[in-house]
């Protein structure tokens, strides 16, 4: 790839180590990387002459959109793509990035994560990107991944239809065993039974993208659904509402934390399940700052 960019010849350096726009789910750090190139491969670079080259009046606007300080609008961001200098291809996949890093609710936020995750260059850096949204939209598939390990588990997915509540279909059951062995998550063992590959999954302490903010929120419609269905003996639910300082909320988070782990500990050696249980743990803040505030 060349192109001519503010005057002269620019050819960025495409290295094995260097990674490709596709491998970004964050534009602003995109920026920062092809900045650096650009200072590698001409002394001469600077933030003028890219505004001069896109059309822009402000000297420094690349700078202040790769700090964060700007957002890049439909019209700013044909220019930018102009300075860039980057083929159709790539000029899609960033105008998706654009808006999903500048997406404001979870639903504008999951829309573009859809057309990254469908870019074909995407699919090649991060195979299993898609798979793993797949894997967190719906809650039954962890719930399947468990429930296979069940003594009387037969192999089929009419058994995971009778035993899952509330009720899925078939066809859904049948495409979650799928989906779990495509993952690596269960496999075939020598008998021919479905088997865990792991005994233990985490998605870590927080949740860290638009995937597991999304499987969190059907978490939360899921247990407004069940619990009415389900008899005391068989639930805990609680709510407790405290007054505390701020500094107190990290300390609790790392309690939060490690009460998982233990519960995680607990169960970690469990080779035959007879019940699929969903432990969820919420903590939010229902007041604002004080006006004045940071």
């Amino acid at each position: 790839l060349s192109f001519v960019l503010w005057g002269f010849n620019f050819k960025p350096m495409r290295t094995a180590n260097q990674p490709s726009i596709f491998s970004y789910l964050d534009y602003r750090l995109y920026l920062k990387d092809w900045y650096q190139l650009a200072k590698a491969s001409r002394a001469s670079f600077s933030f003028r002459a890219f505004s001069q080259r896109s059309g822009f009046a402000s000297p420094n606007f690349f700078k202040l959109v790769m700090d964060g300080q700007r957002n890049l609008t439909e019209a700013s961001l044909k220019k930018f793509v102009k300075g860039l200098g980057l083929n159709k291809q790539e000029q899609d996949f960033f105008r998706y990035l654009v808006f999903f890093t500048q997406a404001k609710s979870s639903s504008e936020k999951d829309r573009y994560y859809k057309l990254l995750i469908q870019s074909k260059k995407f699919k090649q850096l991060k195979p299993l990107e898609k798979k793993q949204y797949n894997y967190y939209s719906a809650w039954y598939h962890p719930v399947i991944r468990e429930l296979i390990t069940a003594a009387d588990f037969d192999g089929t997915a009419d058994f995971l239809v009778k035993r899952i509540k509330p009720i899925i279909s078939l066809a859904q059951a049948e495409a979650s065993l799928e989906l779990l062995k495509n993952l690596g998550l269960i496999r075939l063992n020598k008998k021919n039974k479905w088997e865990q590959s792991d005994s233990v999954l985490s998605t870590g302490a927080e949740v860290k993208s638009v995937v597991l903010f999304n499987y969190h929120k059907n978490l939360l419609s899921l247990s407004q659904e069940v619990l009415e269905k389900t008899p005391a003996k068989e639930r805990d639910i609680s709510a407790m509402t405290l007054g505390l300082s701020r500094d107190k909320i990290p300390l609790i988070k790392q309690k939060i934390q490690k009460f998982r782990q233990e519960i995680l500990k607990l169960v970690s050696d469990e080779t035959q399940t007879e019940e699929v249980l969903q432990l969820n743990i919420q903590m939010f803040p229902v007041t604002s700052k004080s006006e004045g505030e940071v």
